[in-house]
């Protein structure tokens, strides 16, 4: 069927496409972005009670991390703001 091929070639094609790259990194910014906010949070609440954060701040750290580095890689795909 040579519809199902060409469908194959549209799917690969745009998989790999700059524009498509790019919003796939701002979804994941969006997420990344979400859960730190909860952690930090998270950690404020219990640094205010009193409470270890070691464990709160310890993801923390890790969701920041890969918010800076999806950011960066965003940055990089030169498609637009």
């Amino acid at each position: 069927m040579p519809v199902a091929r060409n469908s194959r070639r549209w799917a690969r094609g745009s998989a790999g496409h700059p524009r498509a790259r790019a919003q796939r990194l701002e979804v994941l910014i969006g997420v990344l972005g979400f859960f730190a906010v909860m952690a930090l949070i998270q950690t404020v609440v219990y640094e205010l009670q009193g409470e270890s954060a070691a464990g709160s701040a310890v993801v923390l750290a890790v969701l920041v991390a890969g918010l800076v580095l999806a950011i960066r890689a965003r940055r990089r795909t030169g498609t637009g703001p």
